[in-house]
């Protein structure tokens, strides 16, 4: 019954609570770049945050790990719980060629709101026909290739969808994700523990 409980609110908790949480990935390769702009979400913490976007994203492993505390009426605290949604990275690393070319997981119009986005190396290719621009315009058209379609006349933008995008060590501290399509995950794990343990 106490087990129950618990898994209630918790569910109750994460469904209706903006709760900050951490996306990673061991390689990300986006065949048609990324775009991303400066904007402001309220999540309960700062509110500066980034918006990024890949059209098209494959993924070699994906975590996604968030804690939260929680409290119930009459019992009080049952401290802090983590929960995890993780599909693991491939046995041997998949390369950027394999992610771009349909291996690993993928997925459409990746969208995160982003607190940090941070890399162990990022790759982001160019050509002269087709440069990345720093400080484009947040509304440009590449930026809206790369599924951001709310960023604001005027404002900093990052047009990277010349060429193709590679990242490695991918570690965002994010606010909220979407996925305008679908999503294959294998082997998908979603588990609920006790402390702060990431997948």
């Amino acid at each position: 019954m106490a087990t129950a409980m618990v898994q209630g609110a918790l569910a109750a908790n994460l469904s209706l609570t903006s709760v900050p949480f951490t996306l990673s990935s061991r390689t990300v390769a986006a065949p048609t770049g990324i775009g991303a702009v400066m904007h402001t979400v309220d999540a309960g913490g700062p509110k500066g945050a980034a918006e990024v976007g890949i059209a098209q994203a494959g993924l070699d492993g994906l975590c996604v790990h968030a804690t939260q505390s929680v409290n119930l009426p009459v019992i009080g605290s049952l401290g802090t719980w983590s929960l995890n949604i993780s599909s693991p990275a491939a046995a041997t690393p998949l390369t950027s060629d394999q992610l771009a070319g349909g291996e690993g997981l993928q997925a459409r119009k990746l969208i995160l709101d982003a607190q940090a986005l941070k890399t162990s190396k990022a790759t982001l290719t160019a050509s002269d026909a087709t440069p990345n621009v720093i400080g484009a315009a947040a509304d440009g058209n590449g930026i809206k290739g790369s599924g951001i379609n709310d960023g604001t006349p005027g404002q900093f933008g990052l047009d990277a969808t010349g060429g193709r995008t590679t990242i490695e060590g991918l570690k965002a501290d994010a606010n909220g994700a979407t996925i305008a399509g679908a999503i294959t995950l294998p082997d998908l794990t979603i588990g609920i523990a006790h402390g702060t343990t990431s997948c």
